[in-house]
């Protein structure tokens, strides 16, 4: 019937001899089935129809002031059977507070069979807290890739600064890739013939762009401002699966209107100590400490994956349906973010879309919180002043701070709350097997099981 029962109606102690029987619909949703006997809510069914009573109007009578055999003659049972449903209401939150009950959403009576002069039956759901029973948190192995530094990565980091820091001067003509053109792009026909539509004003091209179009590179080369070219890319078709793919090419027309040379600086101790602020003062120095840099963010990388990893496996091992009034509420804020996203874009996406796309990663969310609260009370894991200590001294140096402001901060409750995650983490992480395999590897069976899901 979906009828809501209201949240906040008033308790009226009601002398009713009551059969109770609640039923276990899942993990957090349970089922009230209440049975009263007529003669025990005569009084309160009169009670609420004298109620409806009192706003009826019948032509030749005063309203309120219907006699009940016209009333009888004219509604049957009607009003017996609407009190009726006002009855179960108050049943309802007399039970609640009789039994404990504590809903956690605003009830509903999914059922109602008055039968008058013999009884009332109802059956009212509600969602409560999960009693939650944990599986196989404990001895998972999980596969994380094992990403390695490479002296080219080193490298690239190294080009990326130089290029960051690059100047230009202005050129006769493009002698090598370490150039950078400014041009007028138009439209052009497939041989190359400019359509007169401009489709980009003053674009900046760099040449030592690893991912140039290569008929780019190619024809700038010992062209001077004035000078002028076509090129092409292919742009793919939408396919399907059984279908080869098909390209169509697009051929534009380009206008060099300024030549300007990248002048790259130096790997000197003036360049190390002013990008480094008196850090660094050799090239190799700098190689080592771009080195530590993606060290530590490959590790960062690996934590992130390997948490992640191991809340996939127990939310897998721990199948339950949490409570609809807390997935809800998860999603209002996610769809509520997304739209905000959206609309810093400038474009529009439609709320039903977003809340349908976001669902399933509401509710294994709201699986996950549960969960992990559930470990963290069974296995007693806490912060302790001295645990709080430890890891302000512990962390004062990276965060730059003395260990007295960081632990100040860490008293904080919502900071409280991100280390106690942490250390739930940290305690997962202990008792299950973290392997790291080959990132090639790693990338080939996570593909395989997208595949296979």
């Amino acid at each position: 019937m979906g009828v809501r029962v209201p949240p906040f109606a008033p308790f009226i102690n009601i002398e009713v001899s009551l059969e109770t029987k609640i039923n276990i619909i899942s993990e957090s949703v349970n089922e009230l089935e209440v049975i009263a006997p007529y003669d025990d809510i005569k009084n309160l069914i009169a009670e609420e129809v004298q109620k409806q009573v009192k706003s009826i109007q019948i032509d030749g009578f005063r309203k309120g002031k219907v006699p009940p055999a016209v009333l009888k003659r004219v509604y049957g049972d009607s009003l017996e059977y609407s009190a009726a449903e006002k009855v179960a209401n108050k049943l309802f939150w007399q039970i609640e507070k009789e039994q404990n009950i504590k809903p956690i959403n605003e009830p509903s009576l999914t059922a109602i069979d008055f039968k008058p002069n013999e009884k009332l039956t109802f059956k009212v759901n509600y969602e409560i807290f999960p009693q939650i029973e944990l599986h196989d948190y404990k001895g998972i192995e999980i596969e994380v890739p094992d990403f390695k530094v490479t002296d080219l990565e080193i490298e690239n980091e190294i080009n990326r600064l130089l290029e960051a820091n690059a100047t230009y001067e202005n050129a006769e003509s493009v002698d090598d890739e370490k150039h950078l053109i400014t041009a007028d792009i138009f439209s052009a026909g497939e041989d190359g013939t400019s359509t007169g539509i401009k489709v980009e004003s003053d674009y900046r091209i760099n040449l030592t762009n690893k991912n140039i179009n290569k008929e780019i590179l190619e024809n700038a080369l010992n062209k001077r401002a004035g000078d002028s070219f076509s090129f092409s890319f292919d742009e793919p078709h939408e396919h399907h699966d059984d279908i080869p793919h098909e390209h169509k090419k697009i051929v534009y027309f380009l206008e060099i209107k300024k030549v300007q040379k990248i002048l790259y600086p130096e790997l000197d101790e003036t360049f190390l100590k002013k990008i480094s602020r008196d850090k660094i003062t050799t090239a190799e120095e700098l190689r080592e400490s771009i080195k530590k840099d993606l060290e530590s963010y490959y590790e960062s990388s690996i934590n992130d994956m390997a948490e992640l990893k191991l809340e996939q496996a127990i939310l897998k091992n721990n199948p339950f349906s949490p409570p609809k009034v807390f997935v809800q509420n998860y999603l209002d804020h996610l769809v509520k973010d997304e739209i905000e996203s959206y609309k810093k874009k400038n474009k529009k996406v439609k709320a039903e879309v977003i809340r349908e796309k976001l669902a399933p990663k509401a509710e294994n969310s709201v699986r996950w919180i549960l969960i992990k609260d559930k470990i963290i009370e069974q296995e007693n894991i806490s912060l302790t002043e001295e645990r709080l200590k430890e890891l302000s001294e512990e962390n004062a140096d990276k965060m730059g701070v003395s260990a007295d402001v960081l632990l100040n901060h860490y008293q904080n409750s919502e900071m409280k709350n991100r280390l106690l995650l942490n250390e739930c983490y940290s305690f997962l992480k202990k008792v299950n097997t973290i392997k790291r395999i080959d990132p090639e590897v790693f990338s080939q069976k996570e593909e395989v099981h997208a595949h296979k899901h």
